[in-house]
C-alpha cells in the first residue's frame, strides 16, 4: 500500500491510523519524538496511550507466556519472525554474494579509517535474501502472530477478548495501521507496514514491506562475531557445516536489519498510568497481596479475567524490580533526576531496600530525616514515579508514556515540568504524554515557537536550551462528535497569530466569561 509523499514526515517515525477503537471513530496520528494528547474525558486519549504500549511491547519482543500468565523475559524482536532461510533454497551464486559481502564487511570493520560501528546498506543481492522474512512475521512458540498481538492487547487494556475495543454501536471492525517510515529520501516514502483488524473471534494481522526499500544495519561487535563464525563454518566445506554457516549468517543478518525497519517500536516502553499516586501510596500492601507466585508483568487473572489493567501491573511489578541488585546498578540518567528534584521537588527521592523490597521515601532540601511518601504533598507523590524509572528504568531510545503529567502540580511547575519533558526528548528518549493541560500546551508551543529563533537570540527565554523543531514534536485533539458517536483525532499546530496551540479551551472561557457577564447584568437590574 503506498502512502502520499509528505516531506515532513520523520524519518525513523511512524503513523498510528486507527477506526472503530474504543470510543475512537478515526484516528492518524505521527508519533514524534514529543507527541501530545489533549481533549476532554472519555475521547480516548488512555485507549491510545495504552494501544501504543501494547504495540511497543509486542515489536520490541516481550512474549507472554500464556500458561505461567508471565513474561518470559526479552527477546530480540527477529525471533518473531520466520526460523530463517533454508540453506537449500539458496543458489551457489547467492551463497557466494553472501560471503563474499561478509568478507569485504569484516575487512572493512578492521580498517582503521572506520568507526567502531557503523551503519551500511545491504546489496540488493543480499537484501532481497532478508526481505521475505521481514514481510512475514511467522508463528511463535504455540500460536500465529495475530493471537500473540491479541494477547498483548488484551493484558494491556485488562479484557477478555480484544473485540470488546471495538467502537460502541460500530457495525463494522476494529482496524489498527502502523506505518514505519524508513526512508531516508522523500522520494522513497513507502513504509514498514502493519494492519491488524478486531472482528469477532478471530483477529488478523497483515505486514507488508516494499521491495524498494534499502536495508540498512548497524555493524558491531555483536554482528561481527556472528558473521566471523558463519565463515568458520564455511571453511569446513561439508555439506552440514555449509547449511550452519548461511543459517548463521541470514540469522545475524536479520536481527541487525530489524532494529532498522521497525525503529522505534523496536525499543522498550514504560508507562506511568493517571492513578499512580495511589498506586506509589498502597503498592506494598497490594503487592505483597497480589503479587504471589512471581508474576513480573501481569497479575494472575481472576475466573472472570485480569484482575488488574497491564499498564497497572506493569507498573506495581517494576516498582518491585526496582529493589533488586540489578536494577539498582543501572543508574545512568542522574543529570535528568536531579535537576527534578531541584527545580520541581525541591528535595531528594529516595529509594532503600534494606528490609529486602523497595520502600520510596522524600527528604525535603535541609532535612536530615525522610518523610514517607503518604506524608508528602500529593505534588511529590505524582513526580516520585517519573523520576525513579529515569533513574532506574528508562535509556535514551525508550518510550516513556505518562498520563496527566499535570495533575497536583501548581501551573507554575507545570510550566517548568513541560520543559523537562522536552529536555527528555532532546536526551533521546521519547515521550508520550496525556494531558488536559492549557498550561502544558503553552509552554510546548513556546518552545516550539522559541525553534524559530536563532540560538544567541534565545538568552534569557525560559527553555532556551531545550526548544523543540516542528518535526520534534506533534500535539492532537480528541474532538467529541454525536454522529457517528465517538471522537476523531485531529493534528493541532502552533499558531503564531493566535498565540499557542488552538483547543477548545478558548470556547470554555467565553462561555465563563459570558455567564459572568450575565450574571452581572441581573445583579445591576436587580438593584443589587
Amino acid at each position: 500500500m503506498r502512502t502520499p509523499q509528505n516531506k515532513q514526515q520523520v524519518v525513523g517515525d511512524y503513523r498510528l491510523e486507527v477506526t472503530d477503537f474504543g470510543p475512537i471513530v478515526r484516528a492518524s496520528v505521527d508519533l514524534r519524538p514529543l507527541t501530545v494528547f489533549i481533549g476532554p474525558s472519555n475521547t480516548g486519549k488512555s485507549y491510545l496511550a495504552i494501544l501504543i504500549y501494547a504495540l511497543q511491547r509486542f515489536f520490541n519482543g516481550t512474549v507472554f507466556d500464556a500458561l505461567f500468565g508471565r513474561v518470559a523475559g526479552p527477546t530480540s524482536l527477529y525471533q518473531f519472525l520466520s526460523a530463517g532461510i533454508e540453506p537449500s533454497e539458496l543458489s551457489e551464486e547467492d551463497t557466494e554474494n553472501l560471503f563474499d559481502w561478509i568478507d569485504q564487511t569484516i575487512k572493512k570493520a578492521g580498517a582503521k579509517e572506520f568507526p567502531k560501528n557503523f551503519h551500511t546498506a545491504l546489496p540488493e543481492s543480499i537484501a532481497a535474501l532478508i526481505r521475505p522474512l521481514l514481510g512475514d512475521a511467522g508463528p511463535l512458540f504455540h500460536g500465529p502472530r495475530e493471537d500473540l498481538l491479541d494477547s498483548e492487547i488484551e493484558h494491556c487494556f485488562g479484557v477478555n477478548a480484544t473485540r470488546q475495543l471495538i467502537r460502541h454501536r460500530s457495525k463494522a471492525s476494529a482496524k489498527v495501521i502502523l506505518r514505519h517510515f524508513v526512508s531516508d529520501t522523500p522520494v522513497r516514502s513507502e513504509p514498514f507496514e502493519y494492519e491488524f483488524t478486531l472482528k469477532g473471534e478471530s483477529p488478523t494481522l497483515n505486514s507488508s514491506i516494499p521491495p524498494t526499500i534499502p536495508l540498512q544495519l548497524e555493524v558491531n561487535e555483536n554482528l561481527l562475531t556472528k558473521l566471523k563464525r558463519a565463515v568458520s563454518f564455511l571453511t569446513l566445506e561439508e555439506d552440514i557445516t555449509r547449511a550452519t554457516a548461511i543459517q548463521s549468517a541470514t540469522d545475524g543478518l536479520l536481527e541487525a536489519v530489524v532494529p532498522y525497519v521497525v525503529g522505534p517500536l523496536a525499543r522498550r516502553a514504560y508507562y506511568l498510568p493517571a492513578d499512580r499516586t495511589g498506586v506509589m501510596h498502597i503498592h506494598q500492601v497490594v503487592a505483597s497481596t497480589l503479587v504471589q507466585g512471581a508474576t513480573t508483568a501481569r497479575l494472575r487473572p481472576s475466573d472472570d479475567g485480569p484482575l488488574l489493567s497491564g499498564v497497572l501491573a506493569d507498573f506495581l511489578s517494576q516498582l518491585i524490580e526496582m529493589g533488586s541488585e540489578q536494577v539498582l546498578a543501572r543508574q545512568n540518567l542522574s543529570y535528568l533526576t536531579e535537576r527534578l528534584e531541584k527545580n520541581i521537588l525541591g528535595g531528594a527521592v529516595r529509594l532503600e531496600t534494606e528490609t529486602g523490597y523497595p520502600r520510596f521515601a522524600y527528604r525535603p532540601d535541609g532535612w536530615k530525616f525522610d518523610l514517607p511518601l503518604t506524608r508528602a504533598s500529593s505534588m511529590v507523590s505524582e513526580l516520585v514515579p517519573v523520576v525513579l524509572y529515569l533513574r532506574y528504568l528508562v535509556r535514551p531510545g525508550d518510550v516513556l508514556i505518562i498520563e496527566e503529567p499535570e495533575a497536583h502540580l501548581h501551573p507554575a511547575m507545570q510550566a517548568v515540568f513541560a520543559r523537562e519533558l522536552a529536555r527528555l526528548t532532546h536526551s533521546g528518549i521519547r515521550v508520550v504524554v496525556t494531558t488536559h493541560s492549557e498550561w502544558l500546551l503553552d509552554q510546548f508551543a513556546n518552545l516550539v515557537r522559541l525553534s524559530t529563533l536563532p540560538k544567541d537570540e534565545r538568552k534569557g527565554i525560559p527553555g532556551a536550551d531545550v526548544a523543540l523543531w516542528p518535526k520534534q514534536f506533534g500535539a492532537w485533539l480528541f474532538k467529541p462528535k454525536q454522529r457517528p458517536k465517538g471522537s476523531v483525532v485531529e493534528e493541532i499546530k502552533v499558531d503564531p497569530e493566535a498565540g499557542g496551540l488552538l483547543t477548545d479551551y478558548g470556547d470554555i472561557a467565553e462561555q465563563l466569561y459570558n455567564e459572568w457577564a450575565e450574571i452581572g447584568n441581573r445583579i445591576t437590574e436587580s438593584g443589587g
